[in-house]
């Protein structure tokens, strides 16, 4: 028996996917491979494997033991849980989320998105776009939406890096990580709820998180403090690396910006990977069957890959090719179903917004060094930019 191909697949320098992705397109079944703790896994690439997979209750996240990176399960208030917790802790924070209330915050975001520009600006050119203005500008967001102190915005990087990492960081520097992270963020809700108790006001989604206005959704103190921790770390890492990538590609082709630009954007999120592990591990909870007749026994794990399925030839016509007119843009970049990304509509705002700022602002905004000399994060679950030196 040959011995079963390593997943996750290395993550090649730059914005492809693993050319191992283009080469299952044709694969007749699911393809088996061997994860990094032994275990065997089945891989959905097909766009309407991996919406099934995403959705159907057949298929658990819970029953597979760990990630395919540095956070532990426990860490990770929703995307390792099924229902019914899942979709209690979702419903907890799902009103803060809305489009609705989204719309509401848009002009927050513009605020930011302004006030950071003015200190990039300030700061002369060239500059770091990554430091200077995606990740703030995104850690910002979060701070304002949870009621955390903008101010501790500096101390988020050296904890959710580590935290992000698949193999980057030494498992101490993981580890430290883990538990500096963790006691800030049970300080700081320890904190707000010391203000609550004492009748003092405390704005934010953290507030409403420990004095719920429906008691059927009332977290505990720790569901609390993951949640926070949780929503923080996905709200600025996976938006602030999002934007750096958007933001390149725009300035690697300027033509891009001719078009609409929420269209621009829902296509460069199709076409440019952004999951470094691959995707999320399930268990089949029972036998399910899958495009062509492929059938996923019990107890097997699948894990499916949005990447792939953005460039499924079957759903989008020359996937390889960013096509701005691509009117039907059914990509999967923000996940699928129950799990599909709670923050979607905030980050759609936060990318439209500082995109618009930033090029508004420095019309002649360009990537300042070769493109052989740009940093791509590799090791990382996160896809993108560890820096994007720009001039104007």
């Amino acid at each position: 028996m040959s011995e079963l191909p390593s997943f996750p697949f290395a993550v090649p320098p730059g914005s492809e996917p693993p050319p191992e992705y283009a080469e299952l397109r044709g694969c007749p079944v699911l393809p088996r491979v061997r994860l990094a703790n032994g275990r065997e896994a089945r891989l959905a690439t097909r766009h309407q494997d991996v919406r099934l997979v995403l959705s159907d209750r057949r298929f658990s996240r819970a029953a597979y033991e760990g990630t395919l990176f540095a956070r532990s399960s426990e860490s990770l208030p929703l995307i390792t849980v099924d229902a019914p917790d899942h979709t209690r802790r979702r419903s907890a924070v799902a009103h803060a989320f809305t489009a609705r209330r989204t719309r509401e915050l848009a002009p927050m975001v513009e605020e930011v998105a302004k006030e950071q520009v003015a200190d990039l600006a300030e700061s002369g050119s060239p500059a770091d776009l990554v430091a200077g203005f995606a990740v703030p500008f995104t850690q910002r967001v979060m701070c304002r939406v949870l009621g955390i102190p903008e101010s501790d915005a500096p101390l988020f990087r050296q904890w959710v890096d580590p935290m992000m990492s698949m193999g980057r960081y030494p498992a101490e520097e993981v580890a430290r990580a883990h538990a500096g992270f963790q006691a800030y963020v049970a300080g700081l809700v320890g904190s707000v709820a010391a203000d609550l108790a004492a009748g003092r006001a405390a704005p934010g989604l953290v507030a409403d998180l420990l004095d719920p206005r429906d008691p059927d959704r009332a977290l505990s103190m720790v569901e609390v403090v993951v949640m926070t921790a949780g929503l923080l770390v996905a709200g600025y890492e996976t938006t602030s690396n999002a934007l750096a990538t958007v933001v390149h590609r725009l300035l690697r082709s300027p033509e891009l910006t001719s078009g609409p630009l929420d269209r621009t954007i829902a296509e460069i999120l199709r076409f440019v990977p952004g999951n470094g592990s691959g995707g999320v591990p399930h268990v089949a909870t029972e036998d399910v069957a899958l495009s062509h007749g492929q059938v996923v026994r019990a107890g097997e794990v699948v894990i499916p890959i949005p990447d792939a399925a953005n460039r499924d030839p079957s759903v989008f016509a020359a996937p390889d090719v960013l096509d701005l007119d691509r009117a039907e843009n059914p990509h999967v970049a923000f996940g699928y179903g129950a799990h599909h990304c709670l923050g979607a509509e905030l980050a759609r705002v936060e990318l439209r917004v500082g995109v618009t700022t930033l090029l508004s602002t420095f019309p002649g905004l360009r990537v300042a060094v070769p493109e052989a000399d740009l940093r791509w994060r590799t090791d990382m679950f996160v896809r993108g930019l560890w820096e994007l030196p720009v001039a104007w």
